[in-house]
């Protein structure tokens, strides 16, 4: 088993303290609450990842998750940027330099937060321990995935002023999870497709019991 450095050793409160009013405090799911959530899933993955072995850089990771949604509650095109994690990678860059944070980091880090958009692929350790960090509530209880599932619900309907049908969100979520659900991960036994009770074996039975839950009172 490798030494385990763990993301609550490297934690920096000061740092968090500049991050979190990046984040909109209005959104009931990409607020600051997740980003933090991500970082005790991501601390699970990588204990995991040292009993087999797997080295991972856990100060990139840390950083990735901490600013991954920074800016989500904004307009990223009308800022000029192609998507809301290259927003959030780009906040990232601008703090982290401004804090002297090497370039290499600063690069990994930034690489890491892209690979959480649902068509991006990972191309390294940390890239994988991100990604499925911030997708840990799929594969969780049901009743935390049906909670988050309520959240965005909610959030989107905030967002663009009108609210999906809960059937049509359903299917959306369904739809929108299908890259995440595909792509083969290389990190540990957990993640790999077709493992007994592993992530992707859990996620696909929370979308089934999905399908048959009665719409929320809103």
């Amino acid at each position: 088993m490798l030494p385990i450095e763990s993301i609550e050793a490297l934690r920096d409160s000061g740092l968090e303290a500049v991050v979190a009013p990046l984040y909109g405090g209005a959104l009931p799911y990409h607020n600051f609450a997740h980003a933090l959530s991500t970082l005790r899933s991501a601390d699970r993955i990588i204990v995991r990842c040292a009993e087999e072995g797997i080295e991972v850089r856990t100060l990139v990771v840390y950083y990735a998750l901490l600013f991954h949604d920074a800016g989500y509650h904004q307009a990223h095109d009308l800022l000029g940027f192609a998507s809301k994690e290259a927003y959030s990678a780009h906040l990232a860059r601008l703090t982290l330099s401004a804090r002297g944070i090497g370039t290499g980091i600063i690069d990994a880090v930034e690489h890491s937060i892209l690979a959480t958009h649902r068509e991006a692929r990972c191309l390294s350790v940390e890239d994988a321990v991100v990604r499925m960090a911030d997708l840990a509530g799929i594969g969780a209880d049901y009743a935390v995935f049906l909670a988050n599932t309520v959240a965005l619900w909610d959030e989107v309907a905030l967002l663009y002023g009108r609210r999906a049908g809960w059937s049509e969100w359903c299917s959306r979520t369904r739809e929108v999870l299908a890259p995440y659900l595909a792509e083969r991960i290389s990190l540990t036994r957990e993640f790999r497709q077709g493992e007994s009770n592993g992530f992707f074996a859990r996620a696909e039975e929370n979308l089934r019991r999905l399908g048959a839950e009665p719409a929320p009172a809103r």
